[in-house]
């Protein structure tokens, strides 16, 4: 009864101080919607194109999204942490690594999430809207966007492309641990392309060619630079190992 009762304890703070993180940093970045929705509307909004809002609250609602999904990214690292310290207190898994190595790749995780949300804001989504609004002007349709879904797709696309360019690092780090074979990376190639297609064509609001090329390559290239690292990294550890 006791453990229970720690246990519970234990959890309950965890809740907290997740729900006091989270809240701090949903106010933090409610403050600075606005100044992120002026940001996108500047850097990404064609030239001649419009923002409208269809609703009363859709201003308000937006930036609630915007803070929302900064917020869980915020608390997102502090729930892995936990995670993996239970899991190790427990010792349902076994990982004999430093500090030291688990800074250096919190690091690289960090540059590698920059680096893709950078892609997707400053080269992607530039050129892929662009081509839209071409496309519609072409055809003789005025390009009239909602505001709220128009942010939330500059948004949601540039924090996706930060997590896939996580790719190389999360199958270096499954590799290391024993979890995903190199020979199992290869036998299945062919069918991590279908399913990076697969992923393109749902990230993109337009299921066209160029939508799907735009998106398609950085997730092939990703999985095949993925690929090198791992193939690196074993050959590192068999001279460590016959050394």
């Amino acid at each position: 009864m006791g453990d229970v009762s720690a246990i519970l304890a234990s959890l309950r703070k965890k809740f907290i101080l997740l729900m006091s993180v989270f809240f701090i940093a949903f106010c933090l970045f409610f403050q600075i919607a606005g100044t992120v929705i002026n940001s996108i509307k500047i850097d990404l909004l064609p030239e001649g194109a419009k923002l409208v809002y269809v609703s009363p609250l859709e201003i308000m609602l937006l930036k609630m999204k915007i803070a929302l999904i900064l917020s869980l990214f915020t608390v997102l690292p502090i729930i892995l942490y936990m995670a993996i310290k239970v899991l190790l207190q427990r010792k349902m898994i076994k990982i004999n690594i430093d500090s030291k190595f688990w800074v250096l790749i919190s690091l690289i995780m960090l540059i590698t999430f920059v680096g893709g949300v950078c892609y997707a804001y400053f080269f992607m989504l530039p050129l892929f809207i662009d081509y839209l609004y071409v496309d519609a002007s072409a055809s003789g349709v005025v390009a009239t966007y909602s505001i709220f879904s128009f942010i939330s797709f500059a948004v949601q696309t540039s924090i996706i492309f930060g997590f896939v360019f996580e790719t190389p690092i999360v199958l270096f780090l499954l590799n290391r641990f024993g979890l995903v074979q190199y020979s199992t990376l290869i036998s299945y190639r062919k069918h991590i392309y279908i399913i990076c297609l697969v992923v393109s064509a749902f990230i993109t609001p337009s299921p066209d060619v160029f939508s799907m090329v735009m998106v398609s390559i950085p997730l092939i290239a990703l999985f095949e630079l993925s690929l090198l690292i791992v193939r690196i990294s074993n050959i590192g550890r068999k001279k460590g190992k016959t050394a």
